[in-house]
């Protein structure tokens, strides 16, 4: 399965590239001169502010890119990417309180010897598809997560794990080619650039892991 969705993330991402780079890069437009100022002038309010729009424009990628990939899955021809935000803030406020209790059950996860935390990293990785895609409520969300990983939870690790992975590096050079810029331009344009082609690749593999494990039968994008 691993491969299986690594691979079919790959396709959905070469098919897919222009709109998921351009519905990414223009959040990250935001959010990365957020970073630049927090840079420039670390203040506490800078530093808040730059982790509040990093959280909030990291939901509404992820939401806004599930829901380009379930368009095209269902046979339905690709919206404006302001299509893709209007659906993503109908959801926002549930996203937010989804990802909330997700860290600190992730991180208290972590603190007791590591292993539970990666456990509830895997089990509760369907979240943002499972409120983007069947409306889950908050409750609802963790528990059919829950359920569609048990019993494949160190293969979704697996999956988790190697697709941030790929997208960490993907960022990291994009971020890296522009360290000779003075510091604000070097977080703002690395950082644009740089969430626009790496954040589309997790979020696409998280999309095709939730359809691997909703429909295996059916395949991730029409022919």
């Amino acid at each position: 399965m691993i491969g299986g969705v690594l691979s079919d993330a790959a396709r959905v991402y070469r098919r897919l590239w222009r709109r998921s780079v351009l519905v990414a890069g223009a959040v990250f437009l935001v959010v990365a001169a957020a970073d630049g100022l927090a840079a420039l002038h670390p203040t506490r309010g800078t530093e808040l502010v730059s982790i509040a729009l990093a959280l909030i424009g990291s939901l509404l990628v992820q939401g806004a890119l599930v829901e380009v990939v379930r368009d095209v899955h269902e046979g339905r021809e690709p919206a404006p990417p302001v299509a893709y935000y209007e659906r993503t803030r109908n959801e926002l406020a549930t996203l937010l309180v989804c990802a909330v209790f997700a860290g600190i059950g992730v991180a208290l996860g972590f603190l007791l010897f590591i292993v539970p935390g990666l456990i509830l990293l895997a089990r509760w990785t369907l979240i943002v598809p499972l409120v983007m895609v069947e409306g889950r409520s908050v409750r609802d969300a963790f528990s059919r997560s829950n359920e569609l990983v048990t019993g494949k939870t160190l293969q979704v690790l697996a999956v988790v794990v190697l697709a941030g992975l790929v997208t960490t590096i993907l960022a990291s050079v994009a971020t890296l080619a522009f360290g000779f810029l003075p510091t604000f331009w070097s977080a703002w344009i690395g950082g644009t650039i740089g969430g626009a082609i790496a954040a589309p690749y997790e979020a696409h593999a998280l999309t095709v892991l939730y359809y691997r494990l909703t429909e295996p039968d059916r395949p991730i994008l029409p022919a």
